[in-house]
């Protein structure tokens, strides 16, 4: 046997070694990822992404685009399946699932949960699989969870007169409330985070009075029925009763929030640990119920949701890991620890209960649960056009003296057109 020359043999054994390397990385399973709003996920996907390599070393997870919001992840998931440039997994808000559904993009997971051995005993609720059911068949699994809650600005409340035990209930107090936060300080009373996406604040409006947005059967749009008017006519009640400010959108009053020129703000409980970290200890905040809940109230749960889109069998088991993964107890813990969204799993949730006990704010969102219901979209292929039009007939009445009624029935109309 001849010995390789001594001075070969350092490059022969280099070769090797990236030979070796070469085909270890080529045994690897890549995925390819999307999220929304990296202002609040991108403390959330590195970690688990981290966490996840290590367990699965061959399983690459690679993330390719974040989305700016929910509407525009739908779109750039719509325009890449006409391109055949699909990512594997998409986060999707939990309203825009349907709409990939019906166009065949979505791939339902009910086989790999059937075959999951103790998937429930892994801190599933089968309650929140129905935010991404339909037609009996599972299209995702619900990663970060949110509801519609109300921050309060302590230091406000108690030059007006209030503490912790006398926050507004209704909606009539949140009107009081405003106006004696405005005569007691430099500051505005409160904002109602009417526009954000999905028209989900709409909906939390229509849905905590027990309304519909469409009839049982999908065939009659509702804008105009008694629960319908009421949604839309409290939006200009904020203006006229509450002094809420027209001009106010969502970047300024958030930021008059953090910087303690607002009493009251109402939107995402996902704000929570942002707002923290942005106001740090200038004044102290309060989280509390959405106004004016009943027995029969109910509020959509906002979040998004991890979609498989690959149809690729074997991606797919990779995929199913990483969903479980993702979604499971340490995606949960992650998720809940890092922003204020709430941990869509059991085992989760009571592993947090020390975080609970250092910031109850936190757990505001969780008793909100016995209220939660789906984030409705509209069937057939218009729904984001739909979301466009209740978005603007929505500021037509926020921000204009235009006549309400006038208003709900040109958006019926327009709404029932697209869709049918």
């Amino acid at each position: 046997m001849r010995v390789p020359d001594n001075k070969k043999f350092p490059l022969l054994l280099a070769l090797i070694m990236v030979f070796a390397m070469c085909m270890t990385a080529a045994a690897k399973t890549q995925i390819i990822i999307e999220y929304p709003y990296p202002n609040l996920f991108d403390k959330v996907h590195p970690k688990l992404i981290d966490q996840f390599n290590k367990i699965e070393p061959d399983i690459e997870v690679k993330v390719r685009t974040k989305y700016q919001s929910y509407e525009d992840g739908t779109k750039k998931v719509l325009r890449a399946a006409m391109t055949n440039s699909l990512p594997d997994v998409s986060f999707q808000g939990i309203s825009r699932v349907r709409v990939l559904v019906e166009k065949g993009i979505a791939q339902p997971i009910d086989r790999f949960i059937n075959n999951e051995a103790g998937f429930s005993a892994a801190g599933f609720y089968d309650a929140m699989f129905q935010t991404c059911r339909f037609n009996n068949k599972v299209y995702g699994l619900p990663f970060a969870v949110s509801q519609p809650i109300a921050f309060y600005n302590m230091e406000l409340a108690r030059k007006a007169g209030y503490t912790e035990k006398n926050l507004p209930k209704t909606w009539a107090d949140v009107y009081e409330f405003a106006h004696k936060v405005e005569g007691a300080s430099n500051a505005n009373g409160f904002f109602y985070y009417w526009g954000e996406t999905g028209f989900w604040q709409l909906q939390a409006l229509l849905f905590a009075e027990g309304g519909s947005f469409m009839d049982s059967g999908e065939k009659n749009v509702l804008l105009t029925s008694p629960k319908g008017k009421q949604a839309f006519a409290r939006l200009r009640e904020m203006v006229t009763k509450g002094n809420m400010r027209k001009d106010y959108d969502w970047s300024s009053a958030k930021m008059d929030f953090y910087s303690g020129k607002l009493g009251l703000l109402i939107a995402s409980s996902s704000i929570l640990n942002n707002a923290q970290d942005a106001i740090g200890d200038r004044f102290t905040i309060k989280t509390s119920f959405f106004p004016q809940l009943h027995k029969g109230s109910k509020l959509p749960v906002g979040g998004n949701a991890a979609v498989m889109l690959t149809k690729d069998p074997e991606k797919q088991k990779a995929v199913w890991k990483f969903l479980k993964f993702w979604c499971g107890i340490e995606g949960a813990k992650v998720v809940a620890t890092n922003t204020g969204y709430m941990a869509p799993n059991k085992l989760a949730v009571a592993a947090l209960r020390d975080q609970f006990e250092k910031n109850p704010n936190a757990l505001t969102v969780y008793k909100h649960q016995p209220y939660m219901t789906g984030w409705y979209a509209f069937p057939g292929k218009n729904g984001l056009k739909i979301t466009e039009v209740l978005y603007s007939g929505m500021e037509k009445i926020v921000t204009t003296n235009a006549n309400v009624d006038a208003t709900i029935e040109e958006l019926n109309k327009r709404v029932q057109r697209l869709a049918n």
